[in-house]
């Protein structure tokens, strides 16, 4: 995309007063965001698996009603939530395996990805874990 810039030029800087600049656009893209509930501070302040449940509810709808002129209304969604639940305080994983386990890439043949349906999300199995596909 070609954009012309009209900038006032101090004399002397080499600059006319039309600058050609080039702007790069994506025209989608696909966020991997990740999470955590630290079991210490959720005993501490009395977080429950109810209240879980509603983080789980608050991801899932997260750009409902949440339009504004750099988002507009449908441009953001998530499009898959998929949640862990350790079976001791201390997980039977890392947090960095746990993440690791996710693997998004292009399908093949997939060029320039148009929509999250161009990409293939693995998750590969942890022994003992399980994940929740929420979305």
């Amino acid at each position: 995309m070609q954009i012309t810039k009209s900038v006032n030029s101090e004399p002397g800087e080499g600059k006319t007063p039309d600058t050609m600049a080039t702007k790069h656009m994506v025209e989608f893209g696909l966020y991997k965001i990740f999470g955590a509930i630290n079991v210490q501070l959720a005993e501490k302040t009395g977080f429950s698996d109810e209240d879980a449940e509603i983080i789980k509810e608050c991801l899932k709808t997260l750009f409902v009603n949440d339009a504004s002129s750099a988002r507009p209304d449908g441009s953001m969604e998530v499009v898959k939530l998929i949640w862990w639940k350790h079976n001791c305080k201390e997980g039977q994983y890392s947090s960095a395996d746990v993440h690791r386990s996710v693997r998004i890439a292009l399908k093949e043949g997939v060029m320039i990805p148009r929509s999250a349906e161009d990409y293939d999300v693995v998750i590969e199995k942890l022994d003992g874990l399980n994940p929740e596909v929420v979305l």
